[in-house]
């Protein structure tokens, strides 16, 4: 059975021991503790059985691996990093003076009590050493990024060497050189001089003899037989070959379109997703990508181009994420919109505005969010523990997401200091003092009138 704290990688189905249920219920869920049963690979918790006068078997089948908890099934974690598979940590030589510092982690609260400075423990702070301004390899920020209005985007367009049907089929631009085997008189094109009968943009090639002919949607054998067909009305064997000189017009089209573009000669295609979520490329027209990923984009956009061109493949690149930003508002030094550069929480933003001044509640930070449908969300934290230095591993010091508003309130001392200002300071007892007001007293030209 792996230690305490570690996670089930090894291949198994079935581990049979000689041991009561309860127990190795106990031993092997104990062993889990430290990772969640979706991070460590198993469909559900182990089972315990035991058939009669049998073995207890143990069936922890596992599953395919998958993203972190809270990520909708379909997302790919393409690092396979998770709780139970942390990414490799530098390594710094340890020198003549040894770690001495002392610290918490919240991993150490596996009973759920609440931690404070009593659980001071030894604890290597700055493992990193001076290297410590480059900060730990974490986990991803997410599974997989999806496109939102306003990101920029680049799409490189690459001539793609794979063949991508049995048999090409012919466009209008296409020129081909056409002629008899065994009639010398029908010979249409030179494929030497490069020039041949072109397809009209009725899909249409004209010939001596017989007139318009359909090749446009056609395969080249295709092609051949319509032909054969036609001139056998004045020739017995017309034996009629084909040699493409000049094939996927179309694909050539969409290259000058998309240096025409770009202006620097490049194969590539800039736009930016538009408040409707699409995008707009050469030949395609508005394709919705809010919410896909890149590869979802990759595999949408070169299925729409393979239905009307071959030889080409589309590369998406997120060249510039549209921006995010977080509202702070309330009782902070300087209140206003700041762009969330990076994972952001409560505190750090509060921070950008410069910390919330003398009389700010900071137990009731109240934090309004919107959902996916534009619904309003709301809930409300207490930090004042951790702003004053009381509580080291704050629970309510949650995650900001991007549109989210932050209102500090005033303390409830500080808004009847404000009633007082407001009433007695600066209101009608201000210009009327106590000692005049309801005394009687009326001040005229001839002194004073009781």
């Amino acid at each position: 059975m792996p230690s305490s704290g570690t996670c089930l990688d090894e291949p198994f189905a079935r581990i049979e021991l000689a041991m009561s249920k309860s127990t190795l219920r106990r031993i092997l869920l104990a062993s889990l503790a430290a990772c969640s049963f979706a991070d460590s690979g198993f469909a559900q918790p182990p089972s315990v059985s035991r058939t009669s006068n049998g073995p207890v078997v143990i069936d922890v089948t596992p599953q395919a691996p998958t993203p972190l908890q809270g990520i909708q099934a379909g997302h790919v974690n393409r690092c396979g990093l998770n709780g139970c598979n942390l990414p490799t940590q530098p390594q710094v030589t340890a020198g003549a003076c040894q770690a001495c510092t002392v610290g918490i982690d919240c991993a150490d609260n596996c009973a759920g009590h609440r931690q404070d400075w009593r659980d001071l423990h030894r604890y290597n702070f700055q493992p990193l050493a001076h290297g410590e301004y480059l900060g730990p390899i974490r986990l991803p920020a997410t599974t997989d990024y999806r496109v939102r209005v306003g990101d920029q985007m680049r799409f490189v367009f690459i001539l793609s060497r794979q063949g991508l049907a049995d048999s090409y089929t012919l466009q209008v631009g296409d020129e081909l050189q056409i002629e008899s085997l065994t009639a010398a008189e029908i010979k249409l094109g030179d494929v030497v001089q490069g020039r041949g009968v072109a397809i009209q943009s009725d899909g249409m090639i004209y010939l001596r003899l017989i007139g318009p002919v359909r090749a446009a949607g056609l395969t080249i054998p295709q092609l051949r037989r319509n032909l054969e067909d036609t001139y056998k009305i004045t020739i017995i064997d017309p034996a009629i070959d084909i040699i493409p000189i000049k094939t996927n017009s179309l694909l050539e089209e969409i290259r000058s379109a998309v240096v025409a573009r770009v202006g620097l000669g490049g194969q590539s295609f800039n736009d930016r997703v538009h408040p409707d979520g699409t995008l707009r490329l050469p030949k395609l027209g508005p394709i919705c990508v809010q919410g896909m990923t890149l590869d979802e984009i990759k595999r949408e956009v070169n299925l729409r181009y393979r239905e009307i061109v071959s030889g080409l493949e589309v590369e998406p690149i997120l060249d510039v994420e549209a921006q995010h930003f977080v509202f702070v508002y309330g009782q902070v030094g300087q209140a206003g919109r700041f762009e969330l550069l990076g994972p952001t929480s409560v505190t750090q933003a509060l921070a950008m505005a410069q910390g919330a001044v003398p009389g700010a509640n900071t137990r009731e930070i109240v934090i309004f969010r919107r959902a996916e449908d534009w619904r309003l969300l709301a809930t409300r934290v207490d930090l004042r523990g951790a702003h004053l230095g009381k509580v080291p591993t704050p629970a309510d010091e949650i995650w900001l997401r991007d549109g989210d508003l932050i209102i500090v309130p005033p303390t409830p001392i500080a808004r009847f200091d404000n009633f007082v200002s407001q009433v007695f300071t600066q209101g009608l007892y201000g210009v009327f003092p106590f000692a005049q007001v309801g005394s009687g007293l009326t001040v005229g030209s001839g002194g004073v009138n009781r």
